[in-house]
């Protein structure tokens, strides 16, 4: 697929769909609208005076032009209401559209959206919209090739007197963004019996090849040569080979410390000796999202080059039951010297990522960001629409939340209270990896042990994305299945601080 740009009059445009927005409840037409109700003798006019669509976010109407204009079809699509318009809305009719027209085999669309985004924004989302839309997780479908429809080419059109070159340059972004998203989310659909820690170890170093950046990929044996006592200790129960896979990007010099991004990546969660019911297990293969998140930032920086240093964490690994499994009462020691007992298996999660939070500050990172499918309890407290957000200082939190908000990645902060730590202390080691006071609390009790492995002075957040990362129905760009969530909150996150790293070198000189 490829993205085009045009300054055209939206009537001579020729592709096969016009795609154009209506905000709700408003009765004046202007900027496309009007010109396209102009040269329609009044269609537009007559639909919106029928209330056949009314603007409502994501709805559709489309209707043909009979050669009164270049393109064959308008869809008209609902943007909501105009005070609320925003990016997020105009990639949610980006994805509309596409979803739409590719169902009629409509390859080539363009865009003309009246809005006051600016174009480099407006661009960039309408690139990310639709490449996210085209994503299907039916990968193991036997189809004929002939069935499947693909999207050849999107125009984009922008006023004249716009720097061509930067609308170009977003577009590029957009679609490379949207691109690692989608291979994410491939990544998180596949079967547990191909994406295994071998296979993501491939995986990890295709991304490394391309992108130009360093691997460090450690086995088993050497883990625990290294002290990296957690993550062997929950390994140990699969007959699979395990990895802590570690990926370096410098951009910025390797003198300035990096920014850490450590992703959980537990290929299939059995719960091990603490077995889960049998209810949706085939779900867990999706308990790797955090590092297939982390793996898709990479692969979108390798192609971006930001100014900036990047280090990211992958322990890879399955839980199992087995003869070899760690057993409930177990004691385990990480990468830092702290002990930790292992009360129920099932909270394995927290346990490989404490020696990767340590690994990340041995690598110098002093800014932290996890991402972890870490616990049911985030789904209790917050269900499936928001992403719980821990972390320390509020200063990076709110840069991260900001970042999540520009994106439209729904995330909502959630307490790390000291006087809970009591809760996580165990009678016979340093830490309980599931904590005392029953089910109370269960999101905030992960997020505790985890900021047991973070030191004093450094910044953390810790994304729990277990009711995100996969979703059961579709939206306007995304699929059922795997939603790839964290990748564009991430890259976003980079592309913010590189800018400040920019203005505060400017100030130096």
């Amino acid at each position: 697929m490829r993205f085009s740009l045009t300054t055209d009059k939206l009537i001579n445009v020729r592709t096969e769909a016009l795609v154009v927005n209506v905000f709700e409840d408003e009765k004046k037409l202007n900027g496309p609208l009007e010109e396209l109700d102009l040269a329609l003798s009044g269609a537009i006019r007559e639909i919106l005076g029928r209330k056949e669509i009314v603007g409502k976010l994501n709805e559709s109407l489309l209707m043909h032009t009979f050669g009164r204009i270049s393109s064959p079809r308008v869809l008209l699509v609902g943007a909501g209401k105009r005070r609320n318009y925003c990016s997020d809305q105009l990639r949610m009719v980006a994805g509309t559209a596409t979803r739409v027209l590719r169902k009629r085999n409509i390859r080539k669309l363009a865009f003309f959206i009246e809005d006051k985004i600016d174009p480099s924004e407006k661009s960039q989302t309408i690139a990310e919209g639709v490449t996210l839309a085209l994503f299907e997780p039916d990968t193991h479908r036997t189809k004929k090739e002939e069935d499947k429809k693909e999207v050849e080419e999107v125009i984009v059109g922008v006023r004249e007197g716009v720097k061509e070159e930067k609308i170009k340059t977003a577009l590029e972004k957009g679609q490379i963004i949207g691109e690692s998203v989608n291979w994410s989310r491939y990544l998180i659909n596949e079967p547990a019996n191909w994406a295994t820690p071998s296979r993501m170890v491939e995986e990890a170093r295709k991304v490394a090849q391309q992108g130009e950046l360093e691997i460090e990929v450690i086995d088993e044996s050497e883990a625990i040569k290294r002290g990296m006592g957690a993550f062997a200790g929950i390994a140990k129960g699969s007959e699979e080979p395990s990895f802590m896979v570690s990926l370096k990007y410098f951009g910025a010099g390797k003198e300035k410390p990096p920014i850490g991004l450590v992703g959980k990546g537990l290929t299939f969660d059995s719960g091990g000796i603490s077995l889960k019911k049998d209810e949706k297990m085939h779900e867990m293969k999706y308990d790797m999202a955090g590092a297939a998140a982390v793996l898709g930032v990479f692969k979108a920086i390798g192609q971006l080059k930001p100014k900036i240093n990047l280090v990211g964490l992958l322990p890879l690994t399955e839980n199992l039951p087995s003869g070899k499994a760690i057993k409930p009462g177990d004691v385990v020691t990480a990468l830092n010297g702290k002990t930790i007992e292992i009360t129920n298996t099932d909270a394995e999660g927290r346990v490989v990522l404490a020696d990767a939070l340590v690994y990340a500050q041995e690598m110098g990172a002093k800014k932290l960001v996890d991402l972890a499918t870490l616990t049911g309890a985030v789904i209790v407290a917050l269900g499936r629409g928001y992403t719980g957000l821990f972390g320390r200082p509020q200063s990076w939190v709110d840069q991260l939340q900001y970042a999540a908000r520009m994106t439209g990645e729904k995330m909502w902060q959630l307490p790390v209270p000291s006087e809970y730590k009591e809760a996580m202390r165990s009678d016979v080691a340093d830490l309980d990896n599931i904590g005392s006071s029953g089910r109370e609390g269960g999101a905030i009790k992960g997020a505790l042990f985890l900021e047991e492995f973070v030191e004093e002075g450094v910044e953390w957040v810790h994304l729990d994305i277990a009711g995100t990362a996969w979703t059961d129905g579709e939206s306007p760009y995304l699929s059922k299945g795997p939603t790839g969530v964290g990748v564009r909150t991430l890259v976003r996150l980079i592309s913010d601080l590189e800018a400040q790293d920019g203005q505060s070198q400017k100030r130096k000189e």
